[in-house]
């Protein structure tokens, strides 16, 4: 008998897709397969997103606050609000709770969710409330919306793209072996790592001056890993790729933590999950407008990493020129071992 671990996450909801279109999907124009679906809305589209947190899968209930579990059970979901080009609408929540979380833990819960919500331009429009008999589930769904022709898809990239993140790799998973392991580094570099891990940077403003721009081909969140995020849009653009490791940004504290654990940097930036960094490919020709766009309305910078090729291979260039095939993957909700707060959905 075939188990889920055999399958995988991906190949599970290639499994399940067909017939998933059952009533009339003449409104749909995005479905399954990206990270939020698209339909027609009564102006321009509306696109809706879902994300799962549970307790010792996605997080330890212990090792974050109230507060900053609200924070991030919306901000997950409004990064792929920001990966498809669009502006968040609404959110609703529905959530699970044992008897071993407070009402003062519910009302710090929230707290953290309206403040990211007020900073976002979300309104918070109800859901739904359960028991559990152990963990503290929490589901959250949320709504936003784009002009047609500025919505940007995992599919559209095009040999000879540059492709660009929006900030460092790696720091989440530094920041979950910090809570794990608890290694010898300086506060404020371990305070730093856990701050991307529980209370991850969004990128609304810049998904929405780049989907404006025309100049993005294929886009989405970097939520599994960017070995497996990259992946993602190889596939679905029908493309390869080339990554210039020297190119792949690393945060100071990243590499004071590997210094510490002889862990390698460049593997936690290809395969460790929640970075919520936007990954994107740009027209090579418009790549300097769209960064100094970025740049001078936001303040933050596009890292510019490598470029979309022929092919079907992801392959990772050395300083020196030489060259590997990417084979290592980042998360997957049914190989994986489940190591809590290391699982997103993509």
């Amino acid at each position: 008998m075939v188990k889920l671990a055999d399958l995988g996450e991906f190949r599970f909801i290639d499994r399940i897709t067909p017939g998933c279109d059952a009533g009339d999907p003449a409104h749909v124009i995005q479905g399954i397969g990206d990270d939020a679906a698209v339909v027609a809305g009564t102006d321009d589209p509306l696109v809706i997103t879902t994300d799962m947190l549970i307790e010792r899968v996605h997080f330890i209930r212990d090792s974050l606050s109230p507060q900053q579990l609200g924070y991030k059970s919306l901000a997950v979901n409004l990064s792929d609000i920001a990966a498809m080009g669009a502006r968040p609408l609404d959110a609703f929540i529905s959530i699970a709770v044992p008897a071993s979380v407070t009402v003062k833990d519910l009302d710090d819960f929230y707290d953290g969710m309206k403040a990211l919500a007020a900073d976002s331009g979300v309104n918070l429009l109800g859901g739904d409330t359960t028991g559990s008999r152990t963990d503290l589930c929490i589901n959250v769904v949320v709504t936003g919306t784009a002009p047609a022709h500025e919505l940007l898809f995992r599919s559209g990239a095009r040999p000879g793209d540059r492709i660009v993140v929006t900030g460092t790799l790696g720091d989440s998973a530094g920041g979950l072996a910090v809570l794990l392991d608890h290694p010898d580094i300086p506060g404020e570099t371990s305070a730093e790592l856990i701050r991307a891990h529980v209370e991850p940077e969004l990128y609304l403003r810049e998904a929405r001056i780049l989907a404006a721009s025309g100049a993005v081909g294929g886009a989405l969140d970097v939520s599994d890993g960017l070995a497996s995020d990259l992946r993602h849009v190889c596939e679905k653009s029908c493309v390869g790729a080339v990554i210039d490791l020297a190119s792949v940004p690393l945060s100071d504290a990243l590499h004071t933590l590997c210094a510490a654990t002889g862990e390698d940097p460049i593997r936690l930036a290809l395969t460790g999950g929640e970075d919520y960094r936007l990954l994107l490919t740009i027209d090579p020709e418009r790549l300097d407008e769209v960064q100094e766009s970025v740049a001078r309305s936001t303040g933050r910078k596009l890292y510019d990493i490598g470029e979309v090729v022929d092919g079907d291979t992801i392959t990772l260039r050395e300083t020196d020129g030489s060259t590997s095939i990417l084979e290592m993957s980042g998360w997957d909700h049914f190989k994986t071992n489940p190591t809590p707060g290391a699982a997103e959905e993509s």
